[in-house]
């Protein structure tokens, strides 16, 4: 009995932790999106956003991703899908979902990757921070874009009509670094709150199996 207590208390404080966690995350995730909102979005809009950014189609498809043991990543819907030996945009871009259930959600792909077909990619035009961009579309409303009765779709030439709030380069660099600097540290507590939960599995299955 004394054994099973120690067990029991040991693990209730791991679960308290974990879930002490996940509201760190949801507190931080609560921070960025009102800065978000405070920064850009409530801001006077000056800019379209097809005067700050390219956008980009792909026809690559899942199926078509046969070798998965690369280096390079490629990205999908739900984040990184497989890695290749071959990739297909060598510049920073930020990625949204341009039909389904995920649609208007946004990703940011840099360096060497590639992206399948249900993804644009946007680049910047000059004078453009494109991290910046990626946190004006994050919390961005597409609903008014979205077209289609069955499988939802969003396209450039609708949703890039729209006007964002877009402050001089030096400007944006200020907001988007304060910004990646909170969204890295989610990062950061997203990862920790992974080992604690593989930390939890391994004890569950060693104590009991």
């Amino acid at each position: 009995l004394n054994e099973q207590d120690r067990i029991s208390s040991f693990l209730a404080l791991l679960d308290e932790r974990i879930h002490t966690q996940n509201k760190i995350i949801e507190q931080l995730k609560t921070l960025i999106k009102g800065l978000c909102q405070k920064l850009i979005l409530k801001q006077v809009p000056n800019k379209k956003l097809s005067d700050c950014v390219s956008c980009y189609s792909s026809s690559l498809t899942e199926s078509n991703v046969i070798d998965k043991n690369g280096v390079y990543p490629v990205y999908g819907a739900t984040g990184i899908i497989a890695f290749t030996e071959n990739y297909q945009i060598n510049k920073d871009a930020v990625l949204i979902i341009k039909d389904g259930s995920g649609v208007g959600k946004v990703q940011f792909g840099a360096d060497k990757f590639s992206v399948i077909g249900t993804l644009n990619y946007l680049t910047a035009k000059s004078e453009i921070n494109l991290r910046y961009i990626f946190f004006c579309l994050k919390f961005f409303n597409f609903e008014k874009y979205k077209v289609g009765s069955g499988i939802p779709h969003i396209y450039f030439k609708d949703y890039g009509e729209s006007t964002i709030f877009c402050p001089s380069f030096e400007e944006q660099g200020k907001i988007e670094k304060l910004l990646s600097n909170i969204d890295e540290k989610i990062n950061i507590e997203r990862k920790s709150l992974q080992k604690y939960e593989i930390q939890k599995k391994y004890l569950l299955q060693n104590l009991f199996i």
